[in-house]
């Protein structure tokens, strides 16, 4: 358990640390970067598909 506090303390004095170097965040950009993580996860997930895809007509094929 005293690791997972260590870890907990550590996340949370980065966080802390990155807040002070670059200023208070404004909420805009907080949602342009969650924007951002969104797309790049549905492009990999539509890569994962096709990959899949390409897999199995290659065994099939």
């Amino acid at each position: 358990m005293t690791k997972q506090s260590d870890i907990k303390m550590t996340d949370q004095l980065e966080r802390e640390l990155i807040e002070r170097e670059l200023g208070p965040r404004s909420p805009g950009f907080v949602d342009d970067v969650k924007s951002a993580v969104a797309a790049v996860q549905r492009v990999f997930g539509r890569l994962q598909s096709q990959a899949r895809k390409a897999k199995i007509a290659y065994a099939n094929g």
